[in-house]
């Protein structure tokens, strides 16, 4: 039994390191995402027609991209700081040194607030999908890896439970 519960507990640590890569991998991805959607969409398609000819005849369209992407990248950090505190003590718990539970605290409300996001931008498809500059198929494709995202982090809180209660009883 105690065998058993042992090759379990490597298991599920084994898990545990796959998920916080993956919850790496998906944060890089979401400002991959804009940054990429930024470069692609014409100025006049995110500012409107008016400030996109002010900055094109005044020669800063080049900079407004450039304090675009900065403003993008700090907004960003807010969303990726927490994603990178959640990986990296998923996988340090996957390496077996006990980081307490306020991290799994942390994993779950981040799974609570991309829930209620999805559901907001399922919610908001209909829309969205009329107003796409880059289509339907982008959109799709885009909440097809949110969605994603969402399940890796819930498994990663339920695997980080289910690691810590077996650690317990191997321990």
């Amino acid at each position: 039994m105690h065998v058993d519960k042992t090759r379990e507990l490597r298991r599920q640590r084994s898990t545990l390191r796959s998920l916080a890569l993956g919850i790496i991998a998906f944060g890089l991805w979401s400002v991959l995402k804009v940054i990429l959607l930024l470069l692609f969409t014409p100025l006049d398609a995110i500012l409107g027609e008016e400030t996109a000819a002010y900055f094109t005849q005044s020669g800063m369209q080049n900079l407004f991209y450039v304090f675009l992407i900065v403003a993008v990248l700090l907004f960003s950090s807010a969303d990726l700081i927490p994603r990178f505190y959640v990986a990296r003590k998923a996988r340090k718990e996957s390496l077996g040194q006990d980081q307490g539970r306020a991290w799994v605290v942390w994993a779950f409300i981040l799974f609570v607030v991309w829930i209620v996001l999805d559901v907001m931008g399922i919610v908001t498809f209909r829309s969205s999908a009329e107003n796409a500059y880059l289509g339907i198929l982008d959109l799709i494709v885009s909440m097809i890896l949110d969605v994603t995202a969402t399940v890796i982090l819930g498994e990663l809180c339920f695997t980080a439970l289910r690691t810590k209660k077996l650690a317990q009883e191997v321990g």
